[in-house]
């Protein structure tokens, strides 16, 4: 049951990360500004979590485990939204599978999962085929920045993510999400405070209706994607409600494929047979990587 449930939050995500592709390139010249909009529209979606799990007051103790995660997942946007600016949609999101790596590490920390030797080996091919992915020349070994961004991206949401099972450990999944979405609402609204954040805010609100409209969809999009991964990962271990990531890659890809002669302002991909052959290997081995990592 929760694979089906996981696997319709990354075709949630999937459409998402296209979507923010044209956002940051296209509508918003400041992320900041944008990272604010997205989670003001956020908070329309909210009360639809209400009607499918009513939440509650988290106990006191989680409330710092909380606040921590609706900060690291406004902090995480910025890395992430540079990353799309470099780079391919479907590369950035292949590059997501670099959480594999710290996610066991932090799950033994935190949680007490065991770390297996065959891991190590799964570790260097999610390394190597992202290193891979982003070079843009085989004769020259320069790593794309694309590279960089999202290995602090992934660093940031494998913290995340433990965080968030250990306290849907003790809490319901709708108590835990809204409460999350709430502290990360008003984290980027404390952008507010900066004079020129402001301004940009005041004129970008009075620019363009058609942004609005494309960030409720991509908003839409995040929602119910969050909402499923946040359910599955009430239902399974940290490690493998995240397993089902690593195809992410291959969702976008196909959107491209199918979508981009149709509508080529959202996508920002190359595909040329050559390109597509190689990401098709790429995205393989990190599968194979990401699954020498979880698997049990």
């Amino acid at each position: 049951m929760w694979i089906f449930i996981a696997l319709g939050s990354s075709l949630f995500y999937g459409f998402s990360n296209v979507l923010d592709n044209y956002l940051t390139n296209r509508l918003f010249k400041s992320i900041w500004i944008l990272v604010f909009f997205g989670f003001c529209i956020n908070l329309v979606f909210l009360p639809l979590t209400y009607f499918i799990a009513a939440p509650q007051l988290p106990p006191l103790r989680l409330v710092p485990f909380i606040l921590c995660i609706g900060f690291l997942e406004v902090v995480y946007l910025f890395p992430y939204y540079k990353a799309l600016q470099e780079d391919d949609t479907s590369v950035v999101s292949s590059l997501f599978s670099f959480g594999r790596i710290f996610l066991p590490v932090f799950a033994f920390f935190i949680l007490g999962e065991v770390l297996r030797p065959d891991q190590y080996l799964g570790f260097f091919l999610i390394i190597l085929s992202g290193g891979l992915l982003t070079l843009k020349d085989f004769r020259h070994l320069h790593l794309n920045r694309s590279f960089f961004y999202m290995l602090v991206v992934s660093f940031i949401l494998s913290l995340d993510s433990v965080l968030y099972k250990h306290v849907l450990n003790e809490a319901s999944w709708g108590t835990t999400y809204i409460w999350v979405i709430l502290s990360s609402f008003f984290f980027s609204a404390c952008f507010l405070i900066h004079p020129k954040i402001r301004k940009g805010f005041r004129l970008q609100l009075q620019a363009s209706k058609q942004s609005f409209g494309f960030l409720a969809l991509e908003e839409f999009m995040n929602f119910g994607g969050s909402v499923a991964a946040t359910y599955t990962l009430s239902l399974v271990p940290v490690t493998l409600a995240r397993s089902i990531g690593a195809i992410f890659p291959f969702i976008i890809l196909f959107y491209a494929v199918v979508l981009q002669k149709f509508f080529p302002k959202f996508f920002h991909e190359n595909i040329d047979k050559g390109t597509i052959v190689k990401k098709i290997i790429l995205f393989s081995i990190v599968l194979a990587g990401v699954f020498l990592v979880v698997r049990t």
